[in-house]
């Protein structure tokens, strides 16, 4: 597992208020027009981003969110974790649930390089260093275009459903 569409989005909000001044504080439904996200899923991201010291939100008038660190402190491994939790980078990448040097998969050899090569590479990318990147090619006005929309597969009971609706 790489990491999950919600640790894109929270990267996405994270990397939005790093571009932002120092001490500006923005309110969420300016971050979640201009970064195109869901109000309603981006407040539930910055909650957890809050919960690891990524993020504070003050509340009231003059209220909004800022980063909780200097943006050279902020990791993309931290953002990762702080929405996965601790053992999802961790997982297997077919979603077995045994899968270990002891107990492998078939990809575990191949995919255990691959898989510490992308916890080094956020562990060494911070915020700062992709506000950086982002000015420098003058991305840093309209960096977010609108996420793509994920495709819903059907769910168990819609499809048992439906199969029961064939002779």
């Amino acid at each position: 597992m790489l990491y999950s569409h919600a640790s894109e989005l929270a990267i996405r909000a994270a990397l939005f208020l790093a571009l932002q001044s120092p001490g500006k504080l923005t309110p969420v439904h300016e971050i979640a027009q201009r970064t195109r996200l869901p109000r309603p899923y981006l407040a539930k991201l910055l909650r957890q981003l809050a919960a690891a010291g990524l993020v504070r939100a003050f509340r009231g008038p003059g209220g909004g969110v800022e980063l909780g660190r200097a943006p050279e402190a902020v990791t993309l491994w931290a953002i990762v974790r702080a929405i996965e939790g601790p053992e999802e980078s961790d997982r297997c990448v077919l979603g077995l649930h045994e899968c270990r040097d002891e107990e492998r998969c078939p990809l575990h050899n191949q995919w255990r390089p691959l898989r510490a090569a992308m916890h080094r590479l956020l562990q060494q990318t911070t915020l700062a260093a992709l506000a950086r990147r982002l000015r420098e090619t003058g991305e840093d006005r309209s960096p977010f275009p609108a996420p793509p929309r994920r495709e819903r597969q059907p769910s168990v009971a819609s499809v048992a459903k439906a199969s029961r609706s064939y002779p």
